[in-house]
C-alpha cells in the first residue's frame, strides 16, 4: 500500500504539472521486499515474499513540445542542453555580480528586468558565454536598441533605435549559455524548474560554442511539459486499484485472525 500511495504521489505531481513550461515527467520504480526462507524439499531455498517498495523516482528528460508565443525573450532549446541561471547583485552604477549558487533550467520564458539584464520570472539572471549575467539594455530609460530577437547560437540581436548611426541588426552581450551533463538523471530538482548539480550528474560541460553537444536556440517559443495526460491518468487508475486490491490483503488478514481467536474463545 505504500509503494502505491507514492506512486499515486508522482502521478498526481505530473498532472499537476502538465502546463508547466519545460517539466519533466517522472515515474515510480518499484522493487520486491522478501523477509523468511520458505521451507522446501531441496537444498535450495527461497525466499518468502513480503510485498513492494517504492525504490525510488525516475526522471524522463524526454524534449516536449514547442508552443509559438509573441516575446522575443521566451526561448527553447531544440536539442539537448540546460540554460544557466543565477541570482545577481547590483552595484550603484547598475553592474552586476553572480551572487550565489548556479541553476540549471530547460525553462526559457525570460523578461528583461528594470536595470536591462535578461532574467527568468523568479529574478534570476540568464548567463552568458563569459559567465556573466546578460544586459541587453544598459540604459532601459533611454533604450539604445529596439526589436530584439535571437538566433539559433543563442546571440541576442537588436536593431539601433537612432537609425542615423546603423539601421543593421547588432550583437548584444554574449550569447542566452547552454550547458549539458553526462548524466542528466543525477540532476537534483530544486523547484521553479530549476536543477542543480548534484554527486552524480557530474560537473555541467560548457557547449556553448560546440553545435554538435547542444540544441539550436528557438526565438518567440517555449518547450511544454512532455508529461503525456492519457498515459498519466491510467497509471492513477491502475494505482488506486491495486492500492485498494492490497487494502483488501490486509482485512482478510484481520478476518482469519479474529476466527482464530473465536476459536480460543
Amino acid at each position: 500500500m505504500n509503494s502505491f500511495s507514492t506512486a499515486l504521489e508522482v502521478t498526481s505531481d505530473n498532472v499537476a504539472n502538465t502546463g508547466t513550461t519545460a517539466f519533466k515527467s517522472n515515474a515510480a520504480r518499484f522493487g520486491d521486499m522478501v523477509s523468511s526462507y520458505y521451507n522446501t524439499q531441496s537444498k535450495d531455498t527461497d525466499r518468502r515474499g513480503a510485498g513492494s517498495v517504492a525504490l525510488g523516482v525516475a526522471t524522463d528528460f524526454a524534449q516536449g513540445s514547442f508552443s509559438t508565443t509573441t516575446s522575443w525573450s521566451d526561448m527553447a532549446i531544440n536539442g539537448q542542453g540546460y540554460f544557466a541561471v543565477a541570482k545577481i547583485s547590483l552595484d550603484d552604477s547598475g553592474a552586476a555580480t553572480v551572487n550565489g549558487q548556479t541553476f540549471y533550467t530547460r525553462d526559457g520564458s525570460f523578461h528583461v528586468d528594470k536595470s536591462g539584464y535578461l532574467v527568468n520570472y523568479q529574478g534570476y539572471a540568464v548567463l552568458g558565454a563569459d559567465g556573466q549575467p546578460i544586459r541587453v539594455e544598459a540604459t532601459p530609460n533611454s533604450p539604445s536598441h529596439t526589436n530584439f530577437y535571437v538566433d539559433n547560437k543563442g546571440q541576442i540581436w537588436g536593431y539601433p533605435t537612432d537609425t542615423t548611426l546603423s539601421t543593421d541588426p547588432e550583437m548584444i552581450g554574449n550569447p542566452v549559455k547552454i550547458v549539458i551533463f553526462p548524466n542528466e538523471g543525477g540532476l537534483i530538482r530544486k523547484g521553479g524548474n530549476l536543477y542543480s548539480v548534484g554527486p552524480e550528474s557530474k560537473s555541467p560541460i560548457d557547449v556553448t560554442n560546440n553545435e554538435t553537444l547542444r540544441g539550436d536556440i528557438a526565438g518567440y517559443t517555449l518547450e511544454g511539459s512532455n508529461v503525456d495526460l492519457a498515459k498519466e491518468m491510467v497509471n492513477m487508475i491502475i494505482y488506486q486499484a491495486s492500492y485498494n486490491a492490497n487494502s483488501k490483503s490486509i482485512t482478510t488478514a484481520r478476518d482469519m485472525l479474529d476466527t482464530t481467536i473465536n476459536l480460543v474463545r
